[in-house]
């Protein structure tokens, strides 16, 4: 069981500080000693949008997360990362461009 602590902001949910278990293909979500959701986690997509922020997509429903081990999390929910745009803020698309070209 990997745990990750941070905060969790949706549409209809103020900012909270949770608790994420991710163990036995499942994705669990808790604030203190409420329950607030446990899903497969193939039903979780999970987009890093920043250094520290996550877009989860839960069953349709999008919230971000802000964990307090952004890459350890990334690794364990399977983050993809938008490559998108033209000029990343951190040069990281710039990086891999230049790697793959080389």
């Amino acid at each position: 069981m990997v745990q990750f602590t941070g905060r969790l902001q949706g549409q209809d949910l103020d900012p909270s500080n949770v608790l994420i278990d991710i163990a036995d293909d499942r994705f669990r979500v808790s604030a203190g000693r409420r329950q607030l959701g446990s899903w497969s986690l193939d039903r979780i997509t999970a987009q890093r949008t920043s250094i520290y922020r996550f877009t989860l997509d839960i069953e349709g429903e999008e919230f971000d997360f802000y964990p307090n081990d952004p890459s350890t999390f990334s690794d364990a929910v399977g983050a993809v990362i938008d490559l998108s745009e033209t000029k990343s803020r951190f040069g990281l698309r710039e990086r891999i461009e230049r790697a793959a070209s080389s």
